[in-house]
This record gives structure tokens, C-alpha cells and sequence, in this order.
């Protein structure tokens, strides 16, 4: 990919945690992909798409999954990136419930896998009172973390179709705030706690908050709530 993080997050988040990785010596090569490895009893040597060649002493291959769906596929289930299912669980056959990571759902007008633990348990949860006739509809709220060093990534939200970004200075961290047509979609938080717990809350409630707000450090993020 051109940047690290393209695929989950905006380029003023991906620069931070590029900045980050090397201050602690790492090299990054993006816009590179992995051609090959090379060794015979071990691996020695990485071949790059650009033809560069790397001396290696091991490798970690972290390539992503596909769901597993080959169960569902040879029961005549219906797949549209993974298993579809409808808001309360259920696949092409009523009978037959799926929730998790092979799971595709309704969401804000469109279908979506949520590879997460929240996700995970939360429509296991609602998917298993829907099984016992609740008739719940699950409405997800996507978050996500990750710990890098001493930065703790928590992101709140669906960035997808975002066509501005809003940075917010924090207490010793700062936030990168998501917008489509003045709606606040999603957040990226590192190191601050508040801004993430604010933004998820009010993206959880379906409200948005001025964008010149979340950009001057000084307003009160608690106030963003009671606007």
C-alpha cells in the first residue's frame, strides 16, 4: 500500500504513527510489496516488488484472513462478503443464525463484516435472544484499539466516505475527528482517553458537533456533549 494504516485510517493518522515507528528505529517501505523469500533450511533474504533485495535473519507474515465460509457455501447459503445475514442474524435460511467475523450485516444503509472482539461478542449476544424469539435488532457500534509502544490507538466509529478531518490537540495526545457533509463519523484517539470517549458517545447518539470546536484545544470536550 502507499501508506501505512490506508486501509482503517486517514493519512494525518498514519503519518503520526509513521513519525512514531521511527523514532524507535524502525525503517518502513511503503509503496513496496514482498516479491519473495529466500533461504533453504531458514529464510536469509527478502526479494522486493522494486527488485531490492534485504538480508534477513526471520520473517512475520501477517497476510489478513478471508472468512471462513466453506460451511455455509456447502449448505446453499447466500455470501456477499462472507455470510449474509439480516439485522436480527439470520441467513438466506431462516433457520440458520450467524454472527462474528464471517458474519455480514446491515449498517447505515450499507453491508459490512466488523472484524473485532466487541463486535464479536455483542452479536453473539443479541443473535443468541434473537435464536430464543427476541426479534432484537443488532445495531453495532464499531470500535477498535491498538497498543503501539506507549501509544494507545482507540478509534470510535466507521471512517468510511469521510471527506474532511479535523485534528484536536489533547493533554498529552490528540485526536483526528471525521466528517461527511458536516456529520461526525468516526475518531482516531491516541493517548486521549477523553476526546475518544466523547466522540464515541456522540457518534453512539447519532449527533455531530462544529468541526471549529473539536479543532480549538482550549473548548470543553464535555461540552461537545451538552451541544
Amino acid at each position: 500500500a502507499d501508506r501505512i494504516l490506508q486501509r482503517v485510517a486517514c493519512a494525518e493518522t498514519s503519518d503520526y504513527f509513521r513519525a512514531l515507528h521511527q523514532s524507535h528505529g524502525v525503517t518502513l517501505l511503503e509503496g513496496v510489496g514482498l516479491s519473495s523469500l529466500t533461504g533453504t533450511e531458514r529464510v536469509t533474504g527478502a526479494i522486493l516488488s522494486n527488485g531490492a533485495t534485504l538480508d534477513i535473519d526471520f520473517a512475520l507474515v501477517g497476510v489478513g484472513i478471508q472468512p471462513n465460509t466453506q460451511l455455509a457455501d456447502a449448505a446453499g447459503l447466500t455470501l456477499n462478503n462472507g455470510i449474509e445475514t439480516n439485522a436480527l442474524g439470520q441467513t438466506s435460511q431462516s433457520t440458520i443464525w450467524a454472527a462474528g467475523d464471517c458474519a455480514s450485516f446491515p449498517y447505515q444503509g450499507q453491508r459490512i463484516r466488523l472484524e473485532s472482539v466487541p463486535n464479536a461478542i455483542d452479536q453473539a449476544e443479541v443473535v443468541a435472544a434473537n435464536m430464543l424469539g427476541a426479534q432484537k435488532t443488532y445495531h453495532a457500534t464499531p470500535w477498535f484499539w491498538s497498543d503501539q509502544y506507549d501509544v494507545k490507538l482507540q478509534i470510535a466509529g466507521l471512517n468510511q466516505g469521510f471527506d474532511k478531518v479535523v485534528t484536536r490537540q489533547g493533554d498529552g495526545g490528540r485526536s483526528h475527528w471525521y466528517y461527511e457533509g458536516g456529520q461526525l463519523l468516526a475518531v482516531d484517539a491516541m493517548n486521549d482517553p477523553r476526546a475518544y470517549m466523547v466522540a464515541k458517545r456522540l457518534i453512539e447518539a447519532g449527533k455531530t458537533v462544529d468541526p471549529t470546536l473539536v479543532a480549538d484545544p482550549s473548548s470543553d470536550l464535555k461540552s461537545l456533549l451538552r451541544g
